[in-house]
């Protein structure tokens, strides 16, 4: 083949390859003037080969992109390659469209063609584009407005916060201004039964006594309700004897049911689990309540309390729980209601049997964070069974009720002694300790708890003067044995006292005293370097056993051997 032929191979190529491109191109000469077209500019702007040669390359631009179009060919002169540039075409009708516009400076030996224009249509890639941008435009505003609602969440939610803190700060302050005289209410009432000096004395001892402690369950109720709505409540699950708390609720209740001439009885299967996985102090305080209510509405007849297994897995044990009594029972069309707060069967029987309504719905709550359930079974005027039912768990060791050697009755046998022995053992207990307490009644009161457990007893009003002492004491060789500190106090809170303490290294044993009864109390006190936590009003022997724990090895080796 010779050059010529090739030559002419190639150009027949080259126009073929131009002729199937849905591009257009053009050759313009120095002047901007169209010397060649193909055959694509018909479709792309409108003009016939023919017509378009000879035309200005100006007239296939938009007056909009002239001034850019301009620009881009200065660009293109002398540069080898450049960039294309959209801009917007103009068609033979005047129509406008986007174009993306490629040009080239070519070097004619015949000096007549001085650049190549090639014109692309970006219409469907500039609606997909604009698309695109509108797409993105809705992702930024649905942004903002998240932004927008994320802010307002925040700003609620701290809202909701700050209300949550106060309602938390005041039900702390109601627990503190009211525990603590009822504190000091229960535990004179204890001291004037000692000595009543007449029988009538007694009764009214026991009757402030009886309605302090009512009073103080219908506190207990209300702060626990409160806390479990605000979640500030937790129950903690740990291995306990189901059998033990049965014959705990009934060593509470037995006395309660014998002045009303009730029978109060507790049964359990032949084999049960010896350990279950739940909170015992909660588990105990809704079966102690379900009791309660059953003595409070049987005026004549039995209360029966029993445990049984209803089903077992290697993954779950099921357990129920259940409190029956031949008492007034309960209307059916008031049972779906029993567990709304502040409901009563009955309008009248807040009038003859007293309480809030709060008893149940706070029960139910808690077998339901125990992770239960809660039924009632019940005919009017032939009594009611209350049913809980917990899984508690695959970890349970299971073993014949009759091999537990665990008898149900209403004396307190823990220790094996009598009560005057218990009583010598403690008098002869020996230790030094400091009690502060900004309240001089509960001050004093406590000094005759802990002196009659055969303690001597300094006493500080504050956390300032309670470090006084204690660092005094140390100076002098005879540290306290143990510290009982209130915790919220003037001058020096118990928190800001144990920490100061604790930064001194001083490990003297701390128990926190506290009114408060939040979930996050105990935390917070240990978390400030208290060893334990007690929550007024306390009990005789439950500070005696707190004391006790504590002591040092000397003391509790007296108490255990004397």
């Amino acid at each position: 083949m010779t050059s010529r032929q090739v030559k002419s191979v190639e150009h027949h190529f080259a126009e073929q390859l131009l002729n199937m491109s849905l591009d257009a191109s053009v050759a313009v000469d120095e002047s901007g003037d169209i010397l060649a077209a193909t055959k694509s500019i018909c479709d792309l702007f409108g003009w016939k080969r023919e017509d378009a040669t000879g035309q200005n390359i100006r007239h296939l631009i938009s007056e909009s992109s002239l001034e850019q179009f301009d620009h881009y060919i200065v660009e293109c002169l002398g540069a080898e390659t450049g960039p294309s540039q959209n801009m917007m075409g103009k068609r033979k009708d005047g129509s406008c469209f986007p174009i993306e516009l490629t040009l080239r400076e070519v070097d004619d030996p015949q000096d007549q063609i001085h650049f190549i224009g090639v014109f692309k249509d970006i219409s469907e890639q500039r609606k997909s584009q604009n698309k695109l941008d509108e797409y993105v435009e809705r992702l930024k505003q649905s942004r903002r407005e998240m932004k927008r609602k994320d802010f307002q969440l925040k700003s609620a939610m701290s809202i909701v916060e700050r209300a949550n803190q106060a309602k938390s700060e005041f039900l702390a302050n109601m627990s503190h201004e009211i525990r603590t005289p009822m504190t000091a209410i229960l535990g004179y009432t204890d001291i004037l039964k000692e000595n009543p000096g007449n029988h009538e004395n007694l009764e009214l001892i026991e009757i402030i006594q009886n309605n302090g402690s009512h009073l103080l369950q219908v506190i207990n109720d209300i702060l626990d309700l409160s806390k479990i709505e605000m979640g500030d409540f937790e129950v903690r699950k740990v291995r306990c004897s189901p059998i033990r708390i049965l014959q705990e609720v009934i060593d509470e209740y037995q006395p309660r049911a014998s002045q009303k001439g009730l029978s109060l009885q507790a049964h359990y299967q032949e084999s049960l689990p010896e350990t279950i996985q739940t909170d015992p102090g909660r588990l105990k305080q809704v079966l102690a309540n379900l009791v309660s209510n059953a003595v409070k509405f049987t005026s004549e007849g039995r209360i029966e309390l029993e445990v049984r297994m209803c089903s077992q897995s290697r993954q779950d044990r099921i357990l129920q729980f259940s409190v029956a009594d031949t008492g007034i029972g309960i209307p059916a069309e008031k049972l779906k209601h029993i567990f709304e707060p502040f409901t009563q069967a009955d309008s009248s029987t807040s009038r003859n049997y007293g309480g809030t309504g709060l008893g149940l719905t706070l029960s139910h709550k808690l077998v339901q964070l125990l992770g239960g359930n809660l039924r009632v079974q019940s005919a009017l005027n032939r009594g009611s069974v209350f049913s809980v039912t917990l899984n508690v768990g695959s970890e349970v060791d299971l073993q014949a009720g009759q091999e537990l050697g665990f008898r149900f009755n209403s004396e307190n046998a823990d220790s094996g002694l009598s009560a005057e022995e218990n009583l010598q053992l403690r008098r002869e207990n020996q230790g030094t300790i400091l009690l502060v307490d900004d309240t001089p009644e509960i001050r004093r009161l406590f000094t005759y708890l802990l002196n009659k457990m055969g303690l001597e007893v300094k006493t500080a009003s504050n956390g300032k003067e309670a470090v006084e002492q204690v660092n005094a004491a140390v100076e002098q060789n005879k540290a306290f044995d143990l510290i009982l500190m209130d915790m919220q106090m003037p001058v020096m809170s118990g928190y800001e006292a144990v920490q100061l303490l604790r930064e001194q290294e001083i490990q003297i044993p701390v128990i926190a005293i506290t009114a408060h009864a939040l979930v996050s109390d105990r935390e917070k006190c240990l978390t400030a370097g208290c060893t334990d936590y007690l929550s007024k009003p306390v009990k005789f022997d439950v500070l005696f056993e707190m004391v006790q724990r504590y002591l040092p090895a000397r003391a509790v080796l007296q108490l255990n051997h004397t």
